[in-house]
Order: structure tokens, then sequence, then C-alpha cells
């Protein structure tokens, strides 16, 4: 899980050791937001029951489900903690991996769901029904979860869920509102698979859109707030979203089906962020501001279209210092390219800054940014040498061949963490 270590020689920089300190910050931000640490940390073995994010549960056996990108570190941060406590489990990854003994893996798809995460949604349910009165259900949630576990609501199929995550994707929608259709299409998500769960729950989250962990993963095991704002056939309508899927979430809307409820009674299930992108930014800018120039933490996550939030960044970002961000963009795919929204983030960087000595880092966390082999990119001032092809490429969403071209492409591989993303505009010259 490096991008300093190995990953220098195959950039092509203008100034090799400070492209070098803005990866060695990259890793000190992953390594901030090492899953099986953050776990280990959070649960420990008490008298009588475990201990889950400074909460006592009353247990003699633990039953984990873990899901999301994070999933396999997750699980033996929780295997370390608690050992044979640990009765069974299910782990539910986009990779495949070594787990525990006590763990069943499954490996389903993202970001469009496939027929494994239908076959882990049900194994999910499963487990959850299954807990016996001297259980907890220990749920450990990552970024990702929402499309590898899944189970579609009464009326719709897998085909269904795929075309509504598909379209809602391509169309640029925040991964708010991509969560909120997704919880009115799923029997799990919502806190609905923890409504199954004759027995405890407890939930600790690595989070990759905020602090609420009702919306990481749709919140299998934390209901929503109170309803606010657009419902998600408004935001179907918004984004065009149409055909029989989209139809018959309206109708659901309309018309809820009954939820079920957990047993009355006990302590409110607890449920913990044990990490997030402000605490893999806050890492990067510790290691920026001991190694060299100052560096700061934009206050605000990333939002809106990858392209304006590059041009408010290296507007924001203060002479002589790195300024760090974190969040996620979106990106209306056009043209048909190759890319990602951290590439097409350091591609429009690039030619905002060609000639200058500023250098833009962009990449996410978890390895993977879009249908490709890379997690982003690294620019400077003499990236571009072609400035009317590299805008061709950006408005054809095109910037993985481009930045390919120039050396500037960030190839990790998987990470087994996912924060959403990360950028540092370097300005210290």
């Amino acid at each position: 899980m490096g991008l300093a270590s190995g990953q220098l020689k195959h950039l092509r920089s203008s100034d090799p050791a400070a492209a070098g300190r803005l990866l060695a910050a990259a890793d000190a931000a992953l390594a901030a937001v090492e899953p099986a640490r953050l776990v280990r940390r959070a649960l420990a073995r008490g008298r009588g029951g475990i201990w889950a994010g400074g909460v006592f549960l009353a247990a003699e056996r633990a039953a984990v489900l873990a899901f999301g990108k994070a999933a396999i570190g997750m699980s033996w941060g929780a295997d370390q903690s608690l050992g044979p406590l640990i009765s069974r489990g299910l782990a539910v990854s986009h990779e495949a991996g070594e787990v525990p003994g006590w763990a069943e893996l499954i490996v389903a798809g993202h970001p469009i769901p496939d027929r494994e995460s239908v076959r882990a949604g049900r194994a999910a349910l499963s487990l959850a029904e299954s807990i016996e009165p001297d259980e907890v259900l220990l749920c450990l949630v990552s970024g990702g979860g929402s499309a590898l576990l899944e189970a579609p609501a009464a009326g719709l199929d897998l085909d269904d869920v795929r075309y509504l995550n598909d379209r809602l994707i391509r169309s640029g929608a925040p991964i708010e509102a991509v969560n909120r259709v997704r919880r009115a299409a799923s029997q799990v998500k919502g806190g609905k698979l923890a409504a199954r769960c004759p027995g405890r729950t407890a939930t600790l989250v690595i989070s990759d859109v905020g602090r609420d962990p009702a919306v990481v993963a749709s919140g299998p095991t934390v209901p929503p707030s109170a309803a606010s704002g657009e419902g998600a056939g408004g935001l179907l309508d918004r984004f065009g979203v149409d055909g029989r899927a989209a139809d018959h979430i309206r109708r659901l809307e309309r018309e809820p089906p009954p939820l079920l409820s957990p047993p009355a009674g006990g302590a409110p299930a607890p449920a913990l962020v044990l990490a997030d992108c402000f605490t893999a930014g806050g890492a990067a800018v510790r290691f920026l501001s001991e190694s060299g120039p100052a560096a700061e933490l934009h206050p605000r996550p990333l939002a809106g279209r990858a392209i304006d939030a590059v041009r408010d960044a290296l507007a924001a970002a203060p002479e002589g210092k790195a300024l760090v961000l974190v969040g996620e963009t979106t990106v209306e795919a056009a043209g048909g390219g190759r890319g990602g929204r951290n590439q097409h983030a350091a591609l429009a960087a690039a030619l905002e800054i060609a000639g200058s000595t500023r250098r833009f880092l962009a990449f996410g966390t978890d390895g993977i940014d879009g249908p490709t082999d890379a997690a982003g990119g690294l620019v400077d001032g003499g990236t571009v040498t072609r400035p009317a092809s590299a805008r061709r490429a950006l408005e054809a969403c095109d910037s993985y061949p481009c930045l390919e071209a120039a050396g500037a492409l960030l190839r990790t591989g998987s990470t087994g963490t996912n924060v959403a993303d990360l950028w540092i505009v370097d300005k210290t010259g």
C-alpha cells in the first residue's frame, strides 16, 4: 500500500524530490486509514462481553459481517482483537484475498452489483436472522459496500438495480443521490438488514462519504435519519433516469411496504465512524508540515464537478504552501474516453498550471479511479506540452492515455482501504 516506494521511477517530473514528497504524504494518508489497525484499536475483549468503539456489549460470542473495499483488512483487525470470541462470519469484498478462518469470503461486483452481490446480500440477511441471544452481530462497513451487498426490493431484480446504478453514475449524480436511490431499491440498505436481526448489532465504519454512519454503503445496519431533502423519485427525475425500474421506485415511495423492526428493549445499537477522508487528509498535512514548507487542510470536502473543483483548489492554495483537499467530485461521462474523476482532475490541473512551478496530485484512496488500472495522476508545469490535444482529451473524458503518454499516471493497485479522494496542490516552488 505504498505510493512513494516504486512510483517515482515511473513518473516524469521536473522536480523528482518535490514529487516524491507529495507521494510520501499520500503514503502517510493511507497509513492513517489502514483498516486492520483501526478496527484493532476499536475492539477489545471484556469480562462477559466485548468493547466496540467504547461501548460494552454483553455477549459470549460475536458473528462478524464485513463488507466494502476494506472488508478483508477490517476482518483481520477483528480477528486480532477478539480471536476465539468470533464464532462465524462473512466478508464481502471487490477482490480476492486471505481472510480469517471463521470468515466466508464472497467477491462481488463494483461499482455495479452482480450476481455475487445478490448472493452476498442473501448470505448477510441469513447471518443477521440467525443471531442467537448470547451473540452480537459485529458489522464492519466500508465504502463500496452499496454495490457489493445487494438484495433487490420486491418487484425489482438484479438487472433493474444495475440499470439504476449505471444510469445514475453516468449522469454525474453525487454519491449521496446514488445511495438514496439504492436504499429505496434494496431489502438490506437503510437499516433494513439490522431490522432482520433478533439480537444486538454494533457497527464500525471506515467512511468514504462523511461522518454519518447511516450513509456509508447505504447504511444496511444504521437506519437513516428522518427523511429530508429530495426523495429517490425526485432524484431519478432530476438526473433523467426513466424506465420500468425507475417507475417502480416511485411507486414504492408512494406506498412503502411495512418495515420489520428489531426487538424492543435494550440499549441502542452503537455505530462509530473510525476514519474518513479528513483522517487521511490530516495525516498528509502533518507529514508535509514536518518534512518541509507548511501545509493546510481545506475545511470543506471536495464536491461538484471535478473541473470546477480543480479551479477552486488552485485558487485557494496559498503561495509557498501546500493545500490538501479531500472528498469526492463528479464527472459526467462524455466522448467514450478512458479515465476517472481523479485523472480528469489531474489533466485539468495540468492545463491550468502549465509553465509554472506548481504541482498537483489527485488519487483515489482505494487505488481505483474509474474503470482503469490507475489511481489518479501527479502533474506539474511541464506535464502538458500539447495544450490543444490535452484540451480535446479533457473534453472527451479521455484523460488516461494523455496522462500515460506524459508519464503522469499513478498506479498503486488496490490499497485495501477507501476514504474517497485526496488532492494536494503544491505551491512551494
